[in-house]
């Protein structure tokens, strides 16, 4: 299956969590990356912490050809396990906005991280969750 032709050319966001973004990137764990990476970190905070916010006033602001097939791999997988629903394999508009929701969900766990911690701090928070999240999905 050709994730890429059914997610179509972006993930929407809006201006507002772009400039949150661009505030992450000046963190030395997200300097000098594309803000898929930030996209993808929020994505499994809010997903771990079953957070979803809806995203005001979308745009697209992230290119699908930023993406690795893993990453659009993950983002559909996270889409079918929240919903119980096979079937969004073929609605790349709806796996793009339950990844947007969960993504933005997870974006103030990220900035929290970012402020409370040090730079070997941030890495280790950051490694602990996705332990945990790992550990949560290994007992579904």
């Amino acid at each position: 299956m050709e994730l890429r032709r059914i997610f179509g050319r972006n993930i929407n966001i809006n201006k507002d969590i772009r400039s949150r973004y661009d505030k992450l990137q000046t963190n030395f764990l997200f300097k000098g990356r594309d803000a898929k990476n930030i996209f993808m970190v929020c994505l499994g905070l809010g997903y771990l912490k079953n957070n979803r916010k809806e995203v005001k006033d979308p745009i697209g602001l992230l290119n699908i050809t930023s993406f690795e097939d893993d990453d659009l791999w993950t983002i559909a997988s996270l889409a079918v396990k929240s919903t119980g629903d096979i079937s969004l394999l073929d609605n790349g508009p709806e796996v793009k906005k339950i990844a947007s929701e969960y993504s933005y969900g997870g974006l103030s766990e990220l900035e929290t991280l970012d402020s409370e911690h040090n730079a070997e701090g941030f890495e280790d928070a950051i490694e602990k969750k996705a332990k945990d999240a790992l550990k949560k999905e290994t007992k579904t």
